[in-house]
């Protein structure tokens, strides 16, 4: 029995043994806070529920030092506890990330909360299980109200200057306005191309065995085992993908047991969309409700290099993330799923409305817009049936992108 494991026995006890019990600390949330409810809810629920309570306790007790290269080997929950969690929470509902030359602040409260769960099972059960699913799924739709809201547009402006964002390329509501005209934070990260046939040209669009990226991406094959169930337990130097959970409900799942897997994860300062990679038929979609955070490993899924989803980072917690998926049918390469995930905070994955209003097959062209995600983090799993496609080094062609320059390294 896990350590886990037997915490859940313990909890049982303690919550038929124990007397509600009282707070003793009173925490300041200000009246203005866009996620006042949600984070009283997490406190109230913290004083009510004593197997929250006590999860949440030995998940700050269990909190574990980041990797020495990441860091310097700090975590910044080391030593802190619940009195600490809320003041975060305050402070992150308003956070505004900033963009500095090549590098940006997007990531700083999801790093910082996704290690609270490095290598700590009580950290992730505390905010993947209920009742913190559903504590932090309110607090993830109220700072989805205040990045939809006016109050948000306050660094679009930087944003707009940084040369990375490209901003001809875009539509701008008021393109003499230094924040583009946005009405909000949301609206200028999900921003439109204005001819995307011009900017981000398909390969070879007449090809049916050509791949595409399905948005602007940094693009990793996986190297896991496509399993079905939890049967298959991963050892040393191994990974699995359980393809039953990852697509959940669909009833073309087994055809990609023992396939291929390749990650597309999205860059903050980067288009926001994602396409069909191939061309077909669109034969199944669904949206998943799931979790939002507690990775287990941040530090190696998001490195220092840069090289984010980089061989070795692990895949298993996107089995249960907010979700949804495309099933697409490519005749004579059969089955290709799109799996677009919303990480740490987005509980925006969103469809274009001809796919969630279809009431049957949907005739698709490699490149064709399928949905677009919000503010945070986001990627997009391509899986393959077994034999259609050798994961292995992505095949480029002549002028296309590679990488980028480092835009602060001329100063």
């Amino acid at each position: 029995m896990g350590k886990l494991q037997k915490w859940l026995v313990l909890s049982c006890l303690i919550c038929l043994c124990l007397p509600s019990v009282g707070f003793g600390a009173d925490f300041d949330i200000p009246d203005d806070c866009p996620c006042r409810e949600s984070i009283y809810e997490m406190v109230e629920t913290y004083k009510g529920d004593e197997a929250f309570r006590v999860l949440l306790d030995e998940a700050f007790k269990n909190i574990q030092p980041a990797p020495k290269d990441y860091l310097d080997g700090s975590n910044p929950w080391l030593g802190k506890s619940f009195a600490d969690l809320v003041p975060f929470f305050v402070d992150w509902c308003s956070f505004l990330p900033e963009a500095k030359g090549s590098s940006d602040t997007v990531l700083r409260y999801i790093e910082q909360m996704d290690l609270f769960a490095y290598q700590n099972p009580f950290g992730r059960a505390a905010f993947q299980t209920m009742p913190g699913i559903m504590i932090f799924d309110h607090f993830a739709k109220e700072r989805g109200d205040f990045l939809n809201s006016k109050a948000s547009i306050a660094r679009v402006a930087q944003w707009l200057s940084d040369p990375r964002i490209e901003k001809e390329e875009y539509v701008l509501p008021n393109e003499h306005a230094a924040d583009g005209g946005f009405k909000s934070y949301n609206e200028f990260f999900s921003r439109r191309f204005k001819d995307i046939s011009a900017v981000r040209p398909q390969t070879m669009p007449e090809r049916d065995y050509i791949i595409s990226a399905p948005t602007d991406a940094i693009v990793n094959t996986i190297p896991a085992k496509l399993v079905a169930e939890t049967a298959t337990i991963p050892t040393k130097g191994m990974q699995i993908l359980n393809i039953r959970q990852l697509l959940a409900g669909s009833k073309y799942w087994k055809r990609f047991v023992g396939g291929t897997a390749m990650s597309c994860i999205l860059m903050p300062n980067t288009y926001h969309h994602y396409h069909a990679p191939v061309g077909g038929k669109v034969i199944e979609t669904k949206l998943l409700e799931g979790a939002l955070l507690g990775m287990e490993d941040f530090p190696k899924f998001v490195p220092t290099t840069g090289n984010v989803g980089y061989y070795g980072a692990s895949f298993g917690a996107f089995e249960s993330y907010q979700r949804g998926y495309f099933i697409i049918d490519t005749g004579k390469y059969g089955l290709v799923g799109v799996v677009p995930v919303g990480l740490s905070t987005v509980g925006s994955v969103i469809f274009e409305d001809k796919f969630t209003k279809a009431s049957g097959p949907v005739a698709i062209k490699r490149g064709e817009e399928l949905g677009h995600f919000l503010y945070g983090g986001s990627l997009v799993i391509l899986v393959f049936e077994p034999g259609k496609y050798k994961s292995g080094a992505i095949k480029v062609r002549l002028g296309n992108q590679i990488g980028l320059f480092d835009t602060s390294s001329n100063k």
